[in-house]
């Protein structure tokens, strides 16, 4: 008897000793729009390249955490690999093998992980390791889900339910015809879409469905806090207060730093949100306890390096620079920024040059022919188009020397009012000289221009006023810029700017959705589409898009697909451009 009592003693000892040094924390780690930003790195003081935060960084610091017996697991809040160029050559294909390889547990659809079409996706979730949910993305024929909307983890002796939500945005701001069938009906959506109650109904299912059967619900979102969430009532903050039972809230889509906001529930319960920014800047950490639930940003990793991720981080790095020494087209005649008299004697920021054209043409036929979105003006500030072009060979390179900065294109919905403004903001110091340089004063918001054109009178004084930031305020007199007008595909003319019509158009967000220039007019512009690319791709695409007759990729005016639009302005032969903007009085 005294043996069997010292053998239960010694089992209750061993179990005590054991869950002692057992850890019940939980740490979930998460990022959320990537967007294929896997190269970050900045220059020392001796012009090293030292890496930023990689994914090769994060793999190593979740082993760590594991080997030092902590509960972890990886999560991602959508837009993984569109985006940079490293995501986008392959849609995706080598991106998804180094998400794999860092140890993500589990992910949602952003709505730019449509951007390579329906199978491009398919193949995206077929290909990861790890599950994709999403509680409103549906299916219009049978009105089921495509994805699971939630699971469940059992880690550190608890129950971790995580519900899976994608923004409804994703229609619109990916690309509309990628939900359609072959005859142009949807025949995919998004709850929330039409009903924001939708949505709510949705997440409260989702909900519903786990809550009795876990320790904490944890919301895994692409909605983000962005105005037009707001507006639409679909923000990450309004799914919170519309529904119970969430502990947390993981957030993406709106590019947002949220550490640690608390947001009361439906029922008045303290709910954590947070989003980490975008562009593996950082990642989050949340830590879950019997205090409760927190969150903390971590930007430096540095000293954890998993070499297994690296060389594949490496791998494509390498594979894709090699790749941007590869020829694209040929060009007949140079494309300048510059007078073709005087290569240093540089243009684009004051006067219509072909390769301004050329930079915003690109941009009108990607989102017009492309992404078959209606884009009626496409806008590209002279200060964002910064090398020549010259006749010859042309590579990828060669377009990134163009578009050095990899800015995103995005399209906005935006009165006429604002368009004529924003040009007025661009030709303030039209008329003036710059001695130093004998160059035409410059502005790095003079706007080269795609579907319009429009004249410039230097005999009336600017009259633009701006704030102490150089945002733009008003225009108190007379316009300089006159005669606007703006090509219409249908009746093939240029038909006057109506100037409380809404238009669509197109650029890069720096310019029309981050009041870059001080070009603050569109900040309340409606977007229409944004993300959906990088300028200098694009500009490589556009190029790549003109076939002569026997195939070869010749870039002139006779190739140009923009050809098919009559009467549509073009001449890339002419180093001064196609006369969208004419100067008078100078």
């Amino acid at each position: 008897m005294k043996k069997i009592v010292s053998s239960i003693l010694l089992i209750i000892f061993i179990i005590i000793l054991s869950s002692c040094g057992k850890n019940e924390e939980i740490k979930i780690l998460y990022t959320n729009d990537i967007h294929g930003y896997i190269a970050n790195q900045k220059e020392d003081e001796n012009k090293n390249k030292i890496p930023l935060l990689r994914l090769n960084n994060i793999a190593a610091y979740k082993k760590k955490l594991i080997a030092d017996n902590n509960n972890v697991l990886l999560f991602d809040a959508g837009d993984e690999i569109q985006g940079s160029v490293y995501g986008s050559l392959d849609k995706g294909v080598e991106m998804i093998k180094i998400l794999n390889k860092t140890g993500y547990d589990l992910a949602i659809p952003g709505n730019h992980d449509f951007d390579f079409g329906m199978d491009g996706f398919n193949r995206i979730v077929k290909d990861a390791n790890y599950p994709f949910i999403s509680c409103n993305f549906k299916s219009l024929e049978n009105n089921k889900n495509i994805l699971d909307s939630n699971k469940i983890f059992n880690i550190g002796g608890k129950k971790i339910g995580v519900v899976g939500v994608s923004t409804p945005e994703s229609i619109t701001t990916s690309t509309p015809k990628f939900f359609q069938n072959d005859k142009g009906e949807f025949i995919y959506t998004f709850d929330g879409l039409k009903d924001k109650n939708d949505l709510y109904n949705s997440v409260q299912k989702a909900i519903d469905e786990i809550r009795n059967n876990v320790d904490y619900l944890i919301i895994l979102g692409h909605l983000g806090v962005g105005i037009d969430a707001e507006k639409a009532g679909i923000r990450s903050i309004d799914v919170i207060n519309n529904t119970t039972g969430i502990d947390a809230f993981i957030d993406g889509h709106s590019h947002t730093m949220v550490e640690n906001k608390i947001v009361k529930t439906k029922d008045n319960k303290d709910c954590v949100l947070t989003q980490t920014g975008c562009y593996l800047d950082r990642i989050g950490e949340m830590t879950i306890n019997k205090d409760g639930i927190s969150t903390k940003f971590i930007n430096d990793l540095s000293g954890y390096n998993d070499e297994d991720v690296k060389t594949l981080e490496d791998s494509l790095i390498n594979s894709i620079n090699n790749k941007l020494n590869d020829k694209i087209a040929k060009l007949e005649k140079p494309l300048l920024v510059t007078s073709p008299d005087n290569l240093n004697q540089r243009l684009v920021r004051a006067r219509e040059t072909n390769l301004g054209d050329f930079t915003s043409d690109s941009v009108y036929w990607y989102l017009n022919m492309e992404k078959e979105l209606n884009c009626d003006i496409a806008l590209t500030n002279g200060g964002g188009i910064r090398a020549n072009l010259l006749a010859g060979d042309v590579t990828y390179l060669g377009a990134k020397t163009v578009e050095p900065y990899g800015n995103q294109v995005c399209l906005i919905k935006t009165k006429g009012i604002n368009i004529k403004n924003a040009l007025e903001m661009g030709v303030n110091v039209l008329e003036k000289w710059d001695t130093e340089w004998n160059t035409p004063a410059e502005n790095g918001g003079f706007l080269q221009v795609s579907g319009m054109k429009f004249e410039i009178d230097c005999s009336v004084k600017s009259s633009v006023k701006t704030d102490d930031h150089g945002m733009f305020l008003s225009v108190d007199g007379d316009y300089r810029v006159k005669n606007v007008m703006v090509y219409n595909k249908s009746t093939k003319t240029y038909e006057d700017l109506d100037l409380n019509k809404e238009y669509y158009v197109g650029g890069i967000n720096y310019i029309l959705r981050n009041n870059g220039n001080g070009l603050s007019m569109f900040k309340d512009s409606e977007n229409v589409v944004d993300y959906v690319g990088e300028d200098y791709m694009i500009l490589a695409n556009y190029m790549a898009s003109f076939k002569s007759s026997n195939g070869d990729v010749v870039v002139n005016n006779l190739n140009s697909p923009l050809k098919k639009y009559e009467n549509y302005l073009l001449d890339y032969e002419n180093p001064a451009g196609s006369s969208r903007i004419k100067i008078l009085n100078l």
